[in-house]
């Protein structure tokens, strides 16, 4: 991740923290539920991976589509979307029909980015930070 944009960085880092933590508590709910197996931790780790990965290519379409000329900006935000949804399915699929992962487990972890995006504001206000100092700031200060 040399090479990306230090915002691009710092915010897949927080959704890969709420990612992670969301993840764990998942585990946790089969494991208490008694419905926890191998299929559940595969599932979780692919539909994790998938999610970050979307957050990342979101970001580093933005960073391009920023320095592109306007009238092509909204085609690369549009055609991205479309292919960045076609891969999460790919891998989804893959995961649930070639690894036979659970396909909770696997789907569940694709709502996790929202629900960290979600909760930023009450996190950035806890760290007295506004909305307009968010960037650059460190992940976990």
């Amino acid at each position: 991740m040399a090479g990306l944009d230090p915002t691009v960085k710092k915010e897949t880092g927080y959704i890969a923290v709420w990612t992670g933590a969301l993840s764990l508590l998942m585990e946790g709910v089969f494991l208490l539920a008694g419905k926890w197996d191998l299929s559940v931790l595969t599932g979780n780790l692919a539909g994790a991976a998938a999610a970050i990965a979307n957050f990342l290519l979101l970001g580093i379409t933005v960073v391009r589509a920023a320095a592109a000329p306007p009238e092509k900006r909204a085609l690369k935000v549009k055609s991205s979307m479309t292919a960045r949804l076609l891969g999460q399915a790919a891998v989804c699929a893959l995961a649930v029909g070639v690894l036979k992962t659970n396909v909770y487990a696997t789907l569940l972890p694709l709502l996790f980015p929202r629900i960290g995006i979600a909760f930023r504001p009450a996190v950035d206000r806890r760290r007295g930070a506004g909305a307009d100092e968010t960037e650059g700031r460190d992940l976990l200060d």
